[in-house]
């Protein structure tokens, strides 16, 4: 009987006796084809794509690329591609973080002989430059001899404009003195601090480069078409220079009080309108709250005039952990005069000085204003007492160096106390305080007849001895325990 799919089982029998063979013949050849492809065809192909890039030829004259005849037909050129400009320079990026980090790199550099590298740094922002740079610093050492402070001498002065200032001491053969190379900074986004400028002092004039540095050319300013126009041309990276300029000045000013250096500091002020009460009692405070430059931003020139300038000078205590500044007011009578110091405003780092000298025992200020007018240097005293506190003794150290530098001086001394006691107490107890201070400054060798002494009992207070309801005041009663002491200079 026949099913429905006899015939398939039928045609199945056919093709397993007869009907297989061109299926086989097929296949085979699709496996000889592959074969040859893979072995034979392929290998040519990849050696002809290897001929084709060895072939690749540059133009000597362009720089554009042409590709040789493959055939043994004649060749035809391609057409030349346009010239392509070469890159401008590229600016150097250092990257330093900080002014500080470039000026001690530098120094490190020079140690090291590498004026190239010292050339690159100092002119990062014109890399046309660097080779000046270089020269300038090769003759500064080699042939005139500089000696170069340590890395840890670099000296950040402080900051006018948007511009950072930064130092490196020097010395020449034969000249004490010691000089200062001082660099420009200003911040870069795309390469952290570069030098804008340079400046020798004019002892070391012949390091500078001998031929001609850039200079800004004029810019054309003609309507007329087709007129070239002028491009400014950069600035010189180096200058010499002309003086001292109020940056400088203020810091050289404040460094000499900080190092209780008081005989320079005293050159450097119009006597008739600081005085030196006011010199000798921040030497007071430095020595005492042991300050110093703040790093960072030691001075800032908020006022910048030919002749007129504003300077505020930062500083930091360690001991007192506080950072506190003053003011300072420079003048000069022209452009080709010296500056001087005209005004001090200290009432800043007096107060954060008053408010922080009991950490170290210290009262009060040491400069007051007197009831009777002007400014005097004042010692403190414990209650019905006449002896020195220990703060008081290093003040007359200080105290008795000025007198000592200047013998044809006046010192006066005037002793003061609270209003507990009766007046011919108080008065006895005023003039053993003056007497004190002279004594000491006696020992410190201050000749005795500089010195002269006032006993002023309880007739001058500085501060209230009551409160407003008539209580007692022990805080007010102490700052009017002491000596206060005038230079007349």
């Amino acid at each position: 009987m026949k099913t429905p799919f006899s015939h398939l089982r039928l045609d199945s029998r056919r093709l397993a006796h007869g009907g297989a063979a061109p299926v086989f013949i097929i296949l085979l050849a699709l496996i000889i084809s592959a074969l040859v492809f893979f072995f034979y065809t392929r290998p040519k192909l990849e050696k002809k794509d290897e001929t084709v890039s060895s072939e690749l030829i540059k133009s000597p004259e362009t720089g554009s690329e042409k590709t040789a005849s493959m055939t043994t037909t004649p060749s035809v050129t391609a057409p030349m591609a346009p010239p392509v400009a070469a890159p401008a320079p590229t600016t150097p990026s250092f990257g330093f973080a900080r002014p500080l980090d470039l000026g001690k790199e530098m120094v490190r550099s020079l140690a090291a002989g590498d004026f190239s590298r010292v050339g690159s740094m100092a002119a990062a922002a014109d890399p046309t430059q660097a080779q000046s740079a270089a020269t300038m610093f090769e003759k500064l050492i080699k042939t005139l001899g500089a000696k170069l402070g340590s890395e840890d001498q670099v000296e950040l002065i402080g900051m006018v404009e948007n511009k950072t200032r930064l130092a490196i001491p020097f010395t020449l053969p034969g000249k004490p003195d010691i000089l200062r190379l001082q660099m420009d900074l200003e911040r870069d986004e795309r390469m952290g601090w570069k030098i804008t400028r340079l400046e020798l002092p004019k002892e070391a004039t012949a390091a500078l480069p001998s031929t001609p540095q850039p200079a800004m050319a004029a810019v054309s300013t003609t309507s007329e078409p087709g007129a070239p126009a002028m491009t400014p041309k950069p600035k010189s990276l180096f200058a010499v220079a002309d003086g001292v300029d109020a940056l400088t000045f203020g810091s050289d000013f404040v460094r000499a009080l900080l190092t209780h250096d008081f005989a320079t500091a005293r050159k450097m002020v119009d006597e008739k309108k600081v005085p030196t009460e006011r010199l000798a009692g921040l030497c007071i405070v430095f020595e005492e709250g042991q300050y110093e430059f703040k790093p960072s931003k030691p001075l800032i020139i908020t006022v910048a005039n030919p002749e007129v300038s504003w300077v505020v000078a930062q500083v930091q205590s360690q001991v007192l952990q506080q950072t506190t500044e003053f003011g300072l007011e420079l003048q000069r009578s022209g452009v080709d005069q010296p500056w001087r110091v005209v005004g001090m405003n200290l009432s800043e780092i007096l107060s954060s000085f008053a408010a922080s000298a009991s950490k170290m025992g210290v009262p009060y200020t040491p400069i007051v204003t007197n009831p009777t007018g002007g400014e005097s240097l004042a010692l403190y005293f414990e209650y019905d007492q006449a002896a020195l506190h220990p703060r008081a003794q290093k003040q007359l150290d200080i105290v008795a160096s000025l007198l000592k530098s200047d013998p044809n001086k006046k010192l006066h001394i005037a002793g003061h106390t609270d209003d507990k006691g009766t007046d011919d107490y108080n008065l006895n107890l005023s003039r053993a305080r003056a007497e004190t201070v002279k004594v000491q400054l006696v020992a410190l060798g201050v000749p005795e007849a500089q010195v002269i002494t006032t006993a002023l009992g309880k007739a001058q207070p500085l501060s209230p001895n009551q409160k407003a309801d008539g209580t007692d005041d022990p805080s007010g009663r102490s700052k009017n325990r002491r000596a206060e002491i005038f230079l007349d200079f």
